[in-house]
Parts: structure tokens; sequence; C-alpha cells
């Protein structure tokens, strides 16, 4: 019987054991596929591969030295965003990101956001705590000394806040649109986040911190701050970054 016993717990601790492994393996891959993505978006974006008539999984895979199984899944996502295509010979090419697509993506977030915050500004009720919680965060970010972690925390505070206005609306189809173009919106702001802080068109802190104290107090002109603050004013910063990356 202690046999029998001492069997079944060394079959569940095995089974639990090959399950940890393979969360861990499927972790490891998708970090891998995001690191990649990451790295393409923003080339992408700066007009690394303009002019390239055609480019290889075995060329990706071996300029990020990952996997072909990892670029397929890159290949795919990126399809999925519309900044690749795959011709009906299996030949992959990188879409173009022109000022118009740009400007398109700005306008179309802003759609998103106003409509986020205008089913915000109709509810009696609402949590603010969180969406604060991540204004503090972003005062602490901008006292960060070195520039590249700055940066990184910078835009994971971005993330946040807007993706937590979204989520306070509790309209899945709303955030399922946001959740499209988020991928190329978080390119950007990384882009945007390189700027010095006299060259930022909207500081991260403040502008954030006057959208929910808008929201807060019902002020029905947030709608135009936010229009502003992600349409106009995140256009003009990406531009302006971009030509900064592009010298460096």
């Amino acid at each position: 019987h202690s046999a029998a016993v001492h069997d079944e717990h060394w079959k569940i601790n095995r089974i639990m054991e090959c399950g940890m492994n393979m969360a861990k393996s499927e972790f490891e891959h998708q970090a891998t596929v995001n690191m990649v993505l990451a790295g393409m978006r923003r080339d992408i974006l700066l007009g690394k591969y303009k002019g390239r008539k055609g480019i290889s999984e075995a060329e990706i895979a071996g300029k990020y030295q990952v996997s072909r199984s990892s670029v397929r899944v890159v290949c795919r996502t990126l399809i999925s965003d519309g900044l690749m295509i795959e011709k009906s010979n299996g030949r992959k090419e990188i879409v173009t990101v022109t000022e118009k697509y740009i400007e398109d993506l700005c306008q179309t977030r802003s759609i998103l956001e106003c409509a986020a915050c205008r089913i915000i500004l109709e509810r009696q009720n609402n949590d603010f705590l969180k969406l604060l919680s991540i204004v503090g965060k972003f005062y602490s970010d901008l006292q960060i000394e070195d520039r590249e972690k700055r940066r990184y925390e910078l835009v994971d505070s971005n993330d946040r806040f807007h993706k937590e206005i979204f989520a306070m609306t509790d309209n899945v189809t709303l955030i399922q649109c946001m959740h499209t173009i988020w991928p190329m919106i978080s390119t950007i702001v990384f882009f945007n986040a390189s700027l010095a802080p006299d060259l930022n068109e909207h500081g991260n802190y403040e502008s954030h911190k006057k959208i929910a104290e808008m929201l807060m107090e019902k002020d029905p002109d947030v709608l135009e701050f936010v229009r502003y603050h992600s349409e106009e004013a995140a256009m003009t910063d990406v531009l302006r970054a971009i030509e900064q990356a592009k010298k460096e």
C-alpha cells in the first residue's frame, strides 16, 4: 500500500514537473517572438526595409539568432498587423510605413480612445485608483537617470495608463479594437519616449495627470484634450523621434 502511494505521488510530481517545463518553454518562446517583433516593428518604422523586394525567414532567423519556428510566428503576426505581405509563391515583403500610415494609426487610436472616455464620462461610478497609481509611476519614471531604463519604464506606464482607460469601459468590442492596433502604437510610444522632455509635445506626467483629473471631474473638454494627446501630439512626437533616431 505504501509503495502504491509512493508511486502515485511520484507520477503526480512528474506530471507537475512536465507541466512546469512546458509552461517555461512556452514563456521563453513567446518572449523570443516578442523580442523579434519589437525589433522588426522599430526597423519598419525607421524605413530600414524600404526598397527591399523581399525578406526570407532564414534572414530574420540569422539576424536575431532565433529558430525558424519563432520567425514563422513573427511573420504571421506582421502579416496580421498589415506590415508584411505574403505572395502566392510564399515570398514575403515588408510594407513601407509612410507618414500617411502613421497619421491614420494615430487618428484611429484617437477615435477609439475618445469613445472610451465618453463611456467613462457617462457612467456614474468609476474606480480611478489604478489610473491614479499609474500617474504616480509616470512621475517616478521621470526621476530615473539611466536614459534607456527611463525610456522602457515610460513606455510601460503609457501602455498601462491607456489600456486601463479601455478596461474601465467594460466594453469588450472596444477593447478588442484597441488590442488590434496597440502593437504599433506601443512602437510609436517607444520612439516618443526617446525625446528629451523639452522636445516632447505633451509631457508624460503632466498630460496623463490632466486626463485622469478631467475624467474624475467629468469635464467634457477631456475629449478634445485626449484627441489632441493621442493624435496630433503623438504624430508630432513620432515624426520628430524617427528623424532623431535616423541620425543616431
